[in-house]
Protein backbone atom coordinates (compact mmCIF):
# COMPACT_ATOMS: atom_id res chain seq x y z
CA UNK A 1 0.00 0.00 0.00
CA UNK A 2 2.73 2.35 0.82
CA UNK A 3 4.40 1.87 -2.47
CA UNK A 4 1.37 2.13 -4.01
CA UNK A 5 0.34 6.12 -2.67
CA UNK A 6 4.40 6.68 -2.94
CA UNK A 7 3.80 5.97 -6.97
CA UNK A 8 0.87 7.68 -7.11
CA UNK A 9 2.83 10.91 -5.49
CA UNK A 10 5.64 10.07 -7.81
CA UNK A 11 3.05 11.17 -10.57
CA UNK A 12 2.05 14.60 -8.88
CA UNK A 13 -1.55 13.29 -8.12
CA UNK A 14 -3.26 14.22 -5.12
CA UNK A 15 -6.43 14.17 -3.07
CA UNK A 16 -8.23 16.94 -2.06
CA UNK A 17 -9.40 17.13 1.46
CA UNK A 18 -11.70 18.79 3.68
CA UNK A 19 -10.81 21.35 5.88
CA UNK A 20 -9.36 19.55 9.07
CA UNK A 21 -10.84 19.97 13.11
CA UNK A 22 -8.05 22.13 13.75
CA UNK A 23 -9.60 24.38 10.94
CA UNK A 24 -12.39 24.38 12.37
CA UNK A 25 -11.50 24.84 15.81
CA UNK A 26 -9.62 27.75 14.20
CA UNK A 27 -12.42 29.84 13.51
CA UNK A 28 -13.36 30.24 17.63
CA UNK A 29 -9.87 32.55 17.75
CA UNK A 30 -10.20 34.39 14.55
CA UNK A 31 -11.05 37.69 14.65
CA UNK A 32 -13.26 40.19 12.29
CA UNK A 33 -11.50 42.29 10.53
CA UNK A 34 -14.19 43.44 7.88
CA UNK A 35 -18.25 44.09 8.16
CA UNK A 36 -18.77 40.19 7.76
CA UNK A 37 -19.87 39.52 11.19
CA UNK A 38 -22.88 37.75 10.16
CA UNK A 39 -20.11 35.19 7.83
CA UNK A 40 -17.76 34.56 11.17
CA UNK A 41 -20.68 33.89 13.79
CA UNK A 42 -21.85 31.51 11.09
CA UNK A 43 -18.77 29.52 11.00
CA UNK A 44 -18.20 29.62 14.35
CA UNK A 45 -21.30 28.57 15.52
CA UNK A 46 -21.60 25.72 13.53
CA UNK A 47 -18.74 24.77 14.81
CA UNK A 48 -20.49 23.80 17.73
CA UNK A 49 -22.52 21.10 16.82
CA UNK A 50 -21.49 17.71 15.21
CA UNK A 51 -23.48 18.19 11.28
CA UNK A 52 -22.42 21.71 11.46
CA UNK A 53 -18.74 20.19 11.36
CA UNK A 54 -19.98 17.90 8.95
CA UNK A 55 -21.24 20.68 6.41
CA UNK A 56 -18.23 22.88 7.51
CA UNK A 57 -16.21 19.87 6.03
CA UNK A 58 -18.17 19.20 2.77
CA UNK A 59 -18.35 22.84 1.87
CA UNK A 60 -14.84 23.90 2.69
CA UNK A 61 -12.29 22.05 1.05
CA UNK A 62 -8.36 22.00 -0.28
CA UNK A 63 -7.92 22.12 -3.80
CA UNK A 64 -6.76 18.62 -5.73
CA UNK A 65 -3.16 19.23 -6.07
CA UNK A 66 -2.88 22.91 -4.67
CA UNK A 67 -2.85 23.37 -1.06
CA UNK A 68 -2.55 27.46 -1.84
CA UNK A 69 -6.23 26.81 -3.26
CA UNK A 70 -9.66 26.29 -1.35
CA UNK A 71 -12.88 25.15 -2.88
CA UNK A 72 -15.36 27.07 -1.49
CA UNK A 73 -18.96 25.87 -2.05
CA UNK A 74 -22.23 27.88 -2.07
CA UNK A 75 -25.81 27.12 -2.98
CA UNK A 76 -27.50 28.52 -5.64
CA UNK A 77 -31.36 29.70 -5.80
CA UNK A 78 -32.31 26.56 -7.61
CA UNK A 79 -30.39 24.17 -5.23
CA UNK A 80 -27.46 23.02 -7.15
CA UNK A 81 -23.80 23.50 -5.16
CA UNK A 82 -21.31 25.48 -7.25
CA UNK A 83 -17.33 25.34 -6.23
CA UNK A 84 -15.55 28.98 -6.23
CA UNK A 85 -11.78 28.15 -6.34
CA UNK A 86 -9.84 30.97 -4.23
CA UNK A 87 -5.83 31.48 -3.55
CA UNK A 88 -5.97 31.23 0.10
CA UNK A 89 -3.12 34.62 -0.83
CA UNK A 90 -5.61 36.96 -3.27
CA UNK A 91 -6.38 39.81 -1.76
CA UNK A 92 -9.02 42.71 -2.86
CA UNK A 93 -7.42 46.11 -4.28
CA UNK A 94 -7.66 48.41 -1.64
CA UNK A 95 -8.24 46.28 1.44
CA UNK A 96 -4.13 45.01 1.46
CA UNK A 97 -4.23 46.26 5.16
CA UNK A 98 -7.11 44.42 6.12
CA UNK A 99 -6.33 41.02 4.50
CA UNK A 100 -3.27 41.10 6.26
CA UNK A 101 -4.83 41.42 9.60
CA UNK A 102 -6.95 38.57 9.25
CA UNK A 103 -4.79 35.70 9.25
CA UNK A 104 -7.28 32.84 8.88
CA UNK A 105 -6.47 32.01 5.21
CA UNK A 106 -10.24 30.16 4.63
CA UNK A 107 -11.88 33.10 6.43
CA UNK A 108 -10.73 35.13 3.39
CA UNK A 109 -11.27 33.01 1.24
CA UNK A 110 -14.95 32.45 2.05
CA UNK A 111 -14.65 36.50 1.91
CA UNK A 112 -14.11 36.37 -1.53
CA UNK A 113 -16.02 33.29 -2.55
CA UNK A 114 -18.87 35.39 -0.87
CA UNK A 115 -18.24 38.33 -2.96
CA UNK A 116 -17.85 36.79 -6.22
CA UNK A 117 -21.40 34.78 -5.47
CA UNK A 118 -23.09 38.00 -4.74
CA UNK A 119 -21.77 39.74 -7.91
CA UNK A 120 -22.74 37.09 -9.73
CA UNK A 121 -25.99 36.45 -8.89
CA UNK A 122 -27.17 39.29 -7.23
CA UNK A 123 -28.99 37.35 -4.33
CA UNK A 124 -28.27 39.65 -1.28
CA UNK A 125 -31.20 41.37 0.30
CA UNK A 126 -31.75 44.91 -1.21
CA UNK A 127 -31.38 46.68 1.98
CA UNK A 128 -27.74 45.10 2.41
CA UNK A 129 -26.88 45.44 -1.41
CA UNK A 130 -26.94 49.71 -1.08
CA UNK A 131 -23.90 49.60 0.63
CA UNK A 132 -22.37 47.50 -1.99
CA UNK A 133 -22.12 51.19 -3.81
CA UNK A 134 -20.13 52.71 -1.24
CA UNK A 135 -16.65 51.73 -0.34
CA UNK A 136 -17.03 48.29 0.21
CA UNK A 137 -16.98 45.01 -1.17
CA UNK A 138 -19.98 42.51 -1.75
CA UNK A 139 -18.84 40.11 0.87
CA UNK A 140 -19.47 43.01 3.63
CA UNK A 141 -23.04 43.47 4.94
CA UNK A 142 -25.33 40.82 4.50
CA UNK A 143 -28.02 39.01 6.90
CA UNK A 144 -26.85 35.93 8.67
CA UNK A 145 -29.79 33.99 7.54
CA UNK A 146 -28.63 34.44 3.70
CA UNK A 147 -25.26 33.19 3.82
CA UNK A 148 -26.73 30.65 6.26
CA UNK A 149 -29.03 29.12 3.07
CA UNK A 150 -26.30 30.05 0.79
CA UNK A 151 -23.71 27.82 2.62
CA UNK A 152 -26.01 25.08 4.02
CA UNK A 153 -28.76 24.44 1.58
CA UNK A 154 -30.90 24.45 4.23
CA UNK A 155 -33.46 27.26 5.45
CA UNK A 156 -32.54 28.34 9.11
CA UNK A 157 -34.82 29.56 11.78
CA UNK A 158 -35.83 33.02 12.42
CA UNK A 159 -36.89 35.00 14.70
CA UNK A 160 -37.59 39.01 13.38
CA UNK A 161 -34.48 39.47 11.14
CA UNK A 162 -36.53 41.23 8.20
CA UNK A 163 -39.25 42.47 10.39
CA UNK A 164 -39.55 46.15 11.00
CA UNK A 165 -38.54 45.75 15.28
CA UNK A 166 -36.82 47.68 17.34
CA UNK A 167 -35.87 44.45 19.89
CA UNK A 168 -37.54 41.40 20.53
CA UNK A 169 -39.68 42.06 23.30
CA UNK A 170 -42.78 42.03 21.06
CA UNK A 171 -41.46 38.72 20.34
CA UNK A 172 -41.46 37.56 24.17
CA UNK A 173 -43.10 34.30 23.59
CA UNK A 174 -41.29 33.07 20.61
CA UNK A 175 -38.01 33.62 22.04
CA UNK A 176 -38.47 32.09 25.26
CA UNK A 177 -39.89 28.99 23.47
CA UNK A 178 -36.53 28.87 21.90
CA UNK A 179 -34.48 29.32 24.74
CA UNK A 180 -36.01 26.57 26.22
CA UNK A 181 -35.47 24.30 23.61
CA UNK A 182 -31.89 26.11 23.62
CA UNK A 183 -31.66 25.27 27.26
CA UNK A 184 -32.24 21.85 27.13
CA UNK A 185 -30.36 21.18 23.54
CA UNK A 186 -26.84 22.77 24.15
CA UNK A 187 -25.55 21.96 21.20
CA UNK A 188 -27.16 24.13 18.69
CA UNK A 189 -26.20 26.62 16.04
CA UNK A 190 -27.64 30.54 16.73
CA UNK A 191 -26.48 34.33 15.98
CA UNK A 192 -28.53 36.86 17.30
CA UNK A 193 -28.03 40.45 15.93
CA UNK A 194 -28.05 44.13 16.95
CA UNK A 195 -30.58 46.63 14.87
CA UNK A 196 -30.11 50.27 15.37
CA UNK A 197 -29.55 49.59 19.47
CA UNK A 198 -26.31 49.38 20.85
CA UNK A 199 -24.21 46.84 21.72
CA UNK A 200 -20.78 47.40 22.97
CA UNK A 201 -20.97 50.69 21.26
CA UNK A 202 -22.13 48.71 17.70
CA UNK A 203 -25.57 49.00 15.69
CA UNK A 204 -26.12 46.45 12.87
CA UNK A 205 -23.70 43.71 14.27
CA UNK A 206 -24.32 40.01 14.36
CA UNK A 207 -23.08 37.52 17.81
CA UNK A 208 -22.97 34.27 18.50
CA UNK A 209 -25.85 33.20 20.41
CA UNK A 210 -23.75 31.03 22.66
CA UNK A 211 -25.73 29.54 25.32
CA UNK A 212 -29.08 29.99 27.31
CA UNK A 213 -29.60 29.20 31.19
CA UNK A 214 -32.99 29.59 32.27
CA UNK A 215 -32.46 28.89 36.03
CA UNK A 216 -30.16 31.73 36.00
CA UNK A 217 -32.00 33.60 33.58
CA UNK A 218 -29.18 34.48 31.79
CA UNK A 219 -27.88 34.32 27.91
CA UNK A 220 -24.10 34.46 26.66
CA UNK A 221 -23.16 36.09 23.30
CA UNK A 222 -19.81 36.45 21.70
CA UNK A 223 -18.99 38.92 19.38
CA UNK A 224 -16.09 38.35 16.50
CA UNK A 225 -13.91 41.55 16.89
CA UNK A 226 -12.85 40.84 20.18
CA UNK A 227 -13.95 37.28 20.51
CA UNK A 228 -15.21 38.35 23.82
CA UNK A 229 -18.19 36.37 25.55
CA UNK A 230 -20.80 38.68 27.81
CA UNK A 231 -23.21 37.15 30.09
CA UNK A 232 -26.29 39.29 29.91
CA UNK A 233 -29.69 38.68 31.55
CA UNK A 234 -32.68 37.27 29.09
CA UNK A 235 -34.85 41.07 29.89
CA UNK A 236 -31.16 42.83 28.16
CA UNK A 237 -31.27 40.48 25.79
CA UNK A 238 -34.38 41.08 24.56
CA UNK A 239 -34.10 44.65 24.93
CA UNK A 240 -31.01 45.03 23.15
CA UNK A 241 -31.07 42.51 19.99
CA UNK A 242 -32.98 42.74 16.90
CA UNK A 243 -33.29 39.17 15.72
CA UNK A 244 -32.06 35.66 16.00
CA UNK A 245 -31.34 33.02 13.62
CA UNK A 246 -29.77 29.91 13.02
CA UNK A 247 -29.73 25.83 13.83
CA UNK A 248 -30.51 23.19 16.36
CA UNK A 249 -28.15 19.99 15.53
CA UNK A 250 -30.97 18.03 13.82
CA UNK A 251 -32.23 20.75 11.29
CA UNK A 252 -28.90 20.01 9.44
CA UNK A 253 -29.12 15.93 10.48
CA UNK A 254 -31.36 15.14 7.31
CA UNK A 255 -28.66 17.36 5.23
CA UNK A 256 -28.31 15.08 1.80
CA UNK A 257 -24.90 16.06 0.49
CA UNK A 258 -24.08 16.60 -3.29
CA UNK A 259 -21.17 15.23 -4.36
CA UNK A 260 -18.54 17.64 -4.87
CA UNK A 261 -17.75 18.68 -8.93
Amino acid sequence: MLKFISSINNYGISFRGPISDKDIDGFEQAKQHFSDCYLMTTLETLSHTQNGRKILKEQIQYDNGNPNIINCYLYKSNGEKEKYSIPSDRVMKGYEKLYAAQDNKIIRSMDVSVAEYENKYQAKPLICRITDNFKTYAFENNLPSHFMKVFTGVEPRVIAEKDFNIDLNGYRAEVMELFKRMDKEKKHSFVIGTGMKMLDGRTWHVYILEDVDLENNTVTVKEKRGNNPRVMTIDTALNTFKYIAGYFDSDLAKKEFQPQK
